[in-house]
């Protein structure tokens, strides 16, 4: 997807001017970046209720029909965050205390983990292993529940013993090593990765304590797996993404807090893809940005406004890149998941690729 030569491209959208004010006009989806630079990413769709991944029944169109009341769409809440595994987009809420579904290919919608067996406190870090088990972190629980991928309860993880304000998980592909962040606080030395074996449960070792040196952490938040096993640490108050490998070894950091391109002023998600790229979502700038594997910026998207327009931000939280190289970023002032595909993919292409007039 990008060459290490890449330079930095600053972007911003390629709306249609005037679209609000002439709706004759066909709205363009903004590409980035923007020409004369070769555009590498396009906006696609944003989900924010089941009527975006929903497909009404002949019963259920004739009954609105009928009655003149349109459909009973069910949104998000509070988006916190996102993880997607072939086409199924899970997003936790922390104000429904549940995991939303959108289920693309499958034209569904559903919530869980609000009732019964695997009830969530408060969900806020979440992942999925290769063979579709979704890994969610309670944070009122102090342990990461795991569900099928339809949303039952399989087993629990952690518990008060080994976590106190975990925030953030990863899996690594095979779905055997889980990697849990433990945020800790001001007054603890707790600042932390605590790591299981994600099939039996059973802990593994602590990764850091509070610092600034490298392995240490301040306030960490959401981690990543790459494809090799290495996990990435979103090291917020410490400005900085921390790579260690699949036994916990520190290997590479990089950044620094800043208001210039490749710095951070208030990082929260992080994300990997299939090339080893880090996709970093800033609170502060209102944007993402992406930089190759030894931490070079390649490029970044969006930027902070308080219009509710494509890769426009006010609270961006957390950020997903999935099989087919699509990105999803969760706004949270507007409850809404931003998605974007490379430019060289077909719309129907990919496990969320969806047909014309479907």
């Amino acid at each position: 997807m990008f060459k290490r030569h890449l330079l930095v491209v600053g972007v911003t959208l390629a709306l249609l001017a005037g679209c609000a004010s002439a709706p004759d006009k066909e709205f363009v989806a903004p590409v980035f970046p923007l020409p004369p630079d070769e555009p590498r990413f396009i906006y696609e769709r944003t989900l924010i209720s089941s009527a975006d991944v929903e497909t009404l029944s002949s019963e259920e169109k004739f009954k609105m029909f009928a009655t003149g009341v349109g459909r009973d769409a069910r949104g998000l809440s509070k988006p916190f965050g996102i993880a997607a595994h072939r086409g199924r987009i899970y997003v936790t809420d922390t104000i429904q205390n549940a995991v939303v579904l959108f289920d693309i290919p499958g034209k569904k919608y559903s919530i869980f983990g609000n009732a019964g067996a695997g009830i969530l406190g408060k969900p806020l870090g979440i992942d999925v292993s290769e063979n579709g088990e979704v890994y969610v972190v309670d944070s009122l629980g102090k342990r990461v529940v795991v569900y099928t991928p339809e949303g039952n309860f399989l087993r629990a993880v952690g518990g008060r013993e080994f976590l106190e304000r975990p925030s953030g998980v990863a899996v690594n592909r095979e779905g055997t090593r889980l990697y849990v962040v433990d945020t800790g606080g001001v007054s603890t030395d707790k600042h932390r990765v605590q790591v299981f074996d994600a099939l039996t449960g059973e802990f593994v070792r602590t990764i850091g304590e509070r610092g600034k040196e490298p392995g240490q952490f301040n306030l960490p938040l959401l981690a990543s797996v790459d494809g090799q096993g290495n996990f990435y640490v979103m090291d917020s108050s410490n400005f900085r993404v921390q790579r260690f490998g699949p036994e916990g070894e520190f290997q590479h950091t990089f950044g620094k807090v800043g208001r210039n391109l490749g710095d951070f002023a208030r990082p929260k998600g992080i994300d990997v893809d299939g090339e080893g790229n880090i996709y970093v979502v800033d609170t502060s700038f209102g944007n993402f940005q992406i930089f190759n594997n030894d931490g070079q910026l390649l490029m970044f998207i969006g930027d902070r406004a308080e219009g509710n327009e494509p890769a426009k931000y006010v609270l961006p939280a957390d950020i997903e890149v999935d099989e087919d190289g699509r990105i999803y970023v969760v706004e949270q002032f507007f409850r809404r998941i931003d998605v974007f595909r490379p430019y060289g993919m077909k719309a129907d292409e990919g496990y969320a690729g969806v047909k014309a007039g479907k």
